[in-house]
């Protein structure tokens, strides 16, 4: 069982899941980095079955543009995790929120070919200049 929240604990989650999360994506292109704020965002994909809202239901909120769907808290504005209508039994979960620590075995970049120009990505990741996933 994973837990997570958002920065200010009125969203609380949990993931029901047997097994590890192997993998992790940086996706690095201009809406996740306008997004999060940052060169990129760092995701997990989990089944949306197996995720929870323990609390702070009302505070979650989303944002829908071309069917991508970001949902967030409306009280401090963590981002939490986004869904796609053509996928929707998948959510890409932001990993920073998460309070149980992970050990992903697999990093991906996606979207390398427009990352930010003040970023280097250096951390012996898999690079793709679009999106594989």
């Amino acid at each position: 069982m994973l837990t997570g929240s958002c920065l200010c604990t009125a969203i609380q989650y949990q993931i029901a899941m047997s097994d590890q999360i192997e993998k992790m994506v940086f996706c690095h292109c201009q809406r996740c980095r306008k997004w999060s704020g940052s060169a990129f965002n760092s995701a997990v994909q989990i089944n949306s079955e197996a995720f929870t809202i323990l609390s702070g239901r009302d505070k979650l909120k989303k944002f829908s543009v071309n069917g991508v769907n970001r949902f967030f808290c409306s009280e401090c504005g963590s981002n939490l995790y986004t869904s796609r209508d053509s996928m929707p039994n998948i959510y890409r979960l932001r990993a920073g929120t998460l309070n149980t620590a992970i050990y992903p075995q697999q990093k991906i970049h996606i979207y390398t070919q427009s990352k930010a120009n003040w970023d280097s990505v250096c951390d012996g990741g898999l690079q793709f200049d679009e999106n594989i996933i």
